[in-house]
């Protein structure tokens, strides 16, 4: 084992401690220490378990400890902690540093490059409030190699206070995390900050933001106010997807989702195919298939979309079989087109299709209110009564727009009452005696037609049927009770 040890920073990456310690030991880089003890200077830059490991047993140290700000590196991708990161996301190579901590450290041999600098979304030293700088070579794995003869940049102060995001990402990597949401804690930090940051620019910059041509401070600013929507939950990200949407400048009925929600499913599409998002391509995807009218067998962001949720105008034509205009005028006068939009803006509209279907539907079949009377086979005084009372529903309610105009019943409403009064039980036994239609009940005292129809329709009063008769006029009663308990009251 290596003696004397070299004190280990648990805030600086494995790779810099190395070479801090090869510098101490044999005065030349992190290369001949490796060489010396033969490690595998590739395996363990690129953070292999085994070269970890060996590296561990030299120095006489617990592997678990350095293993943990270790960066592991493969070809695609990269993993740290056991957490799949793309490449971009977590780099273990000195490519930026804080003037001022390496001030602090002292001469280039004990610089040491801390864990958190290799996060693309961190743009500041949190401990001193200034900006990170780059270095000369952003490939090298040690900042004495990056910083070359390079002197140490002037520290820029960062504007405003550290951003909430930065203090989560520390307590994370760092251990420090006090009452986290379930939310939050399960999903990885890549998860979290790299949806933050696609919906914080796009709330900010636009749905056409590109973040390479935007600021430092832009990309810190637009992660923090994505993290504090993102951190909320999903209903939080979900209002945020609502206001994306209607903040986007496609106006056109064929505007897919990528005029609606721009860059931000552009990355879930397309860009971020080698790691897993997260939660967030779910919710864009179930917001997207809420609030458009997505044909069955599309497949969005991944999956294929087997049940149509919504129907443009032209769809929802071709599906009921009711042509363009007149289903327009038909669904201004149920009200679910308000009366005053234009054809284009008519056309842009999109209707729940478990509402809407079976609405349309139940107009083309609907009854109008003049012949109800004869479907129910029942008197005009009856039919007025039961709508009266509310037994019988139109299919536009009395309060809406058009009701007057063009009061229809469903067939389906009226078959319902007609296959009750079916099931009623039919006259029959020496024992039923006085037993009369239900008109006739109401002529001798046994109350209003409506109130009794609601109290056998509930169960309250006994009824029976006449087979001999149809619909309404087929329900009869016991009359003497009836009366005696109505006088009794």
């Amino acid at each position: 084992m290596l003696w004397p040890q070299l004190p280990f920073d648990p805030q600086e990456t494995l790779i810099s401690y190395a070479d801090r310690l090869s510098i101490f030991h044999t005065s030349r880089g992190m290369e001949r220490l490796l060489r010396d003890n033969g490690i595998h200077h590739e395996h363990f830059v690129s953070g292999r378990a085994e070269a970890v490991e060996k590296f561990v047993e030299v120095i006489g140290e617990t592997f678990g400890t350095y293993m943990d700000n270790a960066i592991r590196v493969l070809r695609r991708r990269g993993e740290f902690r056991g957490e799949p990161i793309s490449k971009a996301f977590l780099s273990p190579r000195a490519a930026r540093y804080c003037p001022c901590c390496l001030a602090e450290d002292g001469a280039p041999e004990d610089w040491r490059f801390r864990l958190m600098w290799g996060f693309r979304h961190v743009q500041r030293c949190e401990k001193h409030g200034v900006w990170l700088e780059p270095t000369g070579r952003a490939s090298a794995t040690n900042l004495r190699v990056a910083m070359s003869d390079m002197p140490l940049a002037d520290p820029k102060a960062a504007v405003g206070p550290v951003p909430t995001y930065l203090e989560w990402l520390r307590a994370r990597v760092h251990g420090q995390v006090v009452d986290e949401t379930p939310w939050l804690a399960d999903q990885t930090l890549e998860h979290v900050l790299a949806a933050a940051e696609m919906i914080g620019a796009v709330l900010q910059h636009g749905h056409k933001v590109k973040l390479t041509k935007r600021s430092p401070a832009e990309i810190e600013e637009a992660t923090d106010i994505g993290f504090s929507i993102y951190s909320e939950g999903p209903e939080a990200v979900e209002e945020a997807l609502d206001t994306i949407r209607q903040t986007s400048p496609a106006t056109a009925v064929q505007a897919g989702p990528l005029a609606h929600y721009g860059k931000l499913f552009d990355w879930l599409d397309r860009r971020c195919n080698a790691i897993d998002p997260g939660p967030i391509r779910d919710l864009l995807r179930d917001h997207i298939v809420k609030h458009s009218a997505v044909e069955p067998g599309t497949s969005i962001l991944g999956v294929e979309i087997t049940e149509r949720r919504f129907h443009t105008l032209n769809s929802l034509s071709e599906t009921v079989g009711v042509e363009r205009k007149r289903l327009a005028r038909l669904l201004k006068s149920m009200g679910e087109i308000p009366a005053d939009v234009t054809e284009v803006e008519c056309g842009n509209l999109v209707f729940e299709a478990k509402e809407t279907v079976p609405l349309v539907e139940a107009f083309q079949s609907a009854i109008p209110m003049r012949d109800v009377p004869d479907y129910l086979v029942a008197t005009k005084h009856q039919f007025e009564a039961l709508y009266r009372s509310g037994i019988l529903q139109p299919l536009v309610p009395r309060t809406g727009r058009g009701s007057n105009r063009h009061v229809v019943f469903a067939q389906t409403h009226l078959d319902e009452i007609l296959g009750w009064i079916a099931n009623l039980p039919e006259i029959g036994g020496s024992d039923l005696q006085d037993v009369h239609s239900i008109s006739y009940a109401c002529q001798r005292g046994a109350g209003r037609f409506e109130n009794l129809f609601a109290d056998i329709f509930k169960g309250k009063t006994a009824a029976f049927r006449n087979p001999d008769r149809k619909g309404v006029g087929s329900i009869y009663v016991a009359v003497k009770p009836l009366i005696a308990e109505r006088f009794a009251a």
